[in-house]
């Protein structure tokens, strides 16, 4: 496992809530260090999975399956819910989907989910699609969206990295389709992240979860200029804001 991509724990010891991060295919824990800075200096502990299959080879990355990255995220919130009354799930992505399939099978210490850029329709191929690839394989070495799409990936590059992701991309499809399904099963609050420049996660996605999450509260942030693993300083900055903004509002941190 690469260091910088282990799990991370930021512990408020005495805190009753922790806000868990999921990050998505092919992701990385590290990509959520500045929100869960924030939320620890709110005062809630934080915790940031490292799905399996991940931060290794791609040959490690081709055995990961929705049934593995679920029940990773179940039996981590299941662990913790013994530990911390109140759980929020922050998910990037793929991340997005297991967090709301974690929320409608938890035991009810759930009391938030927060998504970024969460799939159910992807983009295939679009110029703006192919404009950002290039940027990321050929961008220079001070390029932010190039470093930040390196740093928020946790498996090792390869000749057959495209090979060892056709399993793993299958399985994904599987997942949205179960978590599409979950939506009117939700009943805590949501907050839902989505840039209009997002070269992977159609925004059609957004129209979905409106139409279907229909047992629960759903709050929009639409962002314009970020892509779908980098976001710039100012939006950065709107995230952070609509994350705690979300903890406060379905009940805010508090220490024994």
């Amino acid at each position: 496992m690469n260091v910088q991509h282990a799990p991370r724990f930021l512990e408020t010891p005495a805190s009753s809530d922790i806000v868990v991060f999921i990050h998505g295919f092919m992701g990385s824990p590290c990509q959520f260090d500045e929100l869960a800075g924030a939320v620890h200096r709110l005062g809630c502990s934080a915790a940031s999975l490292l799905l399996p299959g991940h931060g290794g080879s791609s040959g490690d990355f081709s055995s990961g399956t929705f049934a593995r990255w679920q029940g990773h995220v179940d039996a981590e919130i299941s662990r913790l819910s013994c530990e911390y009354n109140n759980i929020w799930l922050a998910g990037h992505s793929m991340g997005g989907l297991l967090a709301i399939n974690a929320a409608v099978g938890s035991s009810g210490s759930v009391r938030g989910i927060f998504t970024l850029a969460c799939p159910f329709k992807l983009i295939t191929f679009s110029a703006h699609t192919a404009k950002v690839r290039v940027r990321q394989a050929f961008g220079g070495k001070n390029d932010p969206v190039k470093s930040a799409y390196l740093r928020n990936s946790s498996v090792s590059p390869s000749p057959g990295l495209i090979w060892h992701t056709r399993k793993p991309a299958a399985e994904l499809k599987i997942l949205m389709s179960t978590a599409r399904s979950n939506l009117p099963n939700v009943r805590v609050p949501v907050t839902a992240v989505y840039s209009t420049s997002d070269e992977l996660t159609s925004i059609v996605s957004l129209d979905i979860l409106k139409e279907e999450l229909t047992g629960a509260k759903l709050a929009i942030v639409r962002l314009t200029e970020s892509l779908h693993a980098y976001y710039t300083e100012k939006d950065q900055a709107v995230i952070e804001e609509a994350l705690l903004g979300l903890i406060f509002s379905s009940g805010a941190p508090q220490t024994a």
